[in-house]
């Protein structure tokens, strides 16, 4: 029995030993230690909570105190949103507009100088769709087209003057970029109508991206845009220029700067039924090319039908085959307007000629008024770039 009692004795005086400590508390006796707090602040917009987002939002943050590290959104599902920065640096855009009525977190992390990160998050909502949206017409190239050194990038929204206070917000969601790089501007010929170019031409082989990232925007009156454009297209790899003089009545081809056409011509007519019908003069590109047309004017009440017809106008000035101004091609002017060539050389040219190739027309005395057709080559590149609503802070930039 003493036996007995003493081993029970001993155990329990180890057991008390092992789970004790001076103060009485049972535990290891070392607390906690408590995680380092992050000196960095982040504040993010669209804030936490915002319903007032459109599809076209783009987040923007500030971090003090501290160095940015990540950036992420994600739709309702938790799935990644793509986009990357704007080109400025001050925002991220996203690749494709958000959905109307649709739920986003936008989460930024950051580290102070001791390396230590702090991660705040901002779900907003975007507003129902409008109803009020605006549509453009369409004048880029088409996807995986190959195109003329002289390409233009042309749009017009519908019925609508973009209010001047807007229009640098709308210009900066325009976005070029070409490989290799060229420097280019926008260009506003009136509050609806927009062309973009290089400085120079577009070297051979070049290809270009364009983005109108314009749907949901906010563009005044209470009015969105309505969708986004985009294309991917090619410059060609040779290089091919008209020249129409009215001092010698002749079409030259030029490819790769040397003449490789020399056409007799019939330039516009000084004057038709008391209207000055005299062709334009200036810088101009090829619009479009049609084999067969029917060209109709109430101005000068006539229906034709013709053969190669290549549009440089808006208005409705074409180079394109006339039988019958055969007795005034090479010195004299008949048209209402047009390049007349002989139904050969129509189609010579015609098949020679891309989209967006060059088109200057000499000596006429008649200027070519902005905007009838893609005008903005007629303009020097100074004129150009004051066209423009965005704040060029160094060669390249703005574009």
């Amino acid at each position: 029995m003493t036996r007995r009692g003493a081993l029970t004795a001993g155990i329990a005086a180890v057991g008390l030993a092992a789970c004790s400590d001076d103060t009485g508390t049972i535990g290891s006796g070392d607390e906690p230690e408590e995680e380092p707090t992050s000196a960095a602040s982040v504040t993010i917009t669209p804030a936490d909570g915002a319903a007032d987002a459109t599809a076209a939002s783009e987040i923007a943050w500030t971090v003090e105190n501290g160095a940015f590290t990540e950036f992420k959104l994600t739709d309702a599902a938790g799935d990644a949103v793509e986009g990357d920065m704007h080109p400025d640096g001050t925002t991220w855009v996203p690749a494709a507009p958000l959905e109307w009525e649709g739920t986003y977190t936008a989460s930024v992390t950051a580290e102070d100088e001791a390396g230590i990160p702090v991660t705040v998050e901002s779900t907003f909502t975007t507003i129902a769709s409008p109803g009020n949206r605006v549509s453009i017409e369409n004048y880029l190239p088409g996807q995986d087209s190959t195109v003329g050194q002289a390409a233009v990038l042309a749009f017009r929204f519908v019925d609508y003057e973009i209010p001047e206070d807007l229009r640098q917000s709308v210009e900066r969601r325009l976005f070029v970029s070409s490989e290799p790089a060229q420097e280019g501007s926008w260009h506003w010929i009136t509050g609806r109508a927009l062309e973009y170019r290089p400085k120079e031409y577009w070297q051979p082989n070049t290809q270009v991206s364009v983005r109108l990232a314009i749907g949901g925007l906010p563009i005044g009156e209470d009015r969105y845009g309505e969708f986004d454009a985009e294309t991917v297209f090619s410059t060609d790899s040779e290089a091919r220029m008209l020249e129409a003089d009215n001092e010698t009545k002749q079409l030259r081809a030029y490819q790769d700067g040397s003449i490789v056409q020399t056409i007799p011509i019939s330039l516009g007519a000084d004057e038709i039924d008391g209207h000055d019908a005299r062709s334009f003069e200036g810088q101009m590109i090829i619009m479009s090319r049609e084999e067969e047309s029917t060209f109709v004017s109430d101005l000068y009440d006539y229906e034709t039908d013709v053969k190669w017809a290549m549009r440089l106008t808006f208005s409705g000035q074409f180079i394109h085959g006339a039988p019958w101004a055969a007795d005034a091609l090479g010195n004299s002017n008949i048209s209402h307007g047009c390049i007349n060539v002989t139904d050969e050389m129509g189609q010579w040219l015609f098949e020679f000629v891309r989209w967006g190739d060059p088109v200057v027309v000499l000596n006429t005395g008649r200027a070519l008024p902005p905007g009838d057709g893609f005008t903005t080559w007629d303009l020097d590149w100074e004129t150009l770039v004051a066209g423009s609503y965005l704040e060029r802070t160094a060669e390249g930039e703005g574009g």
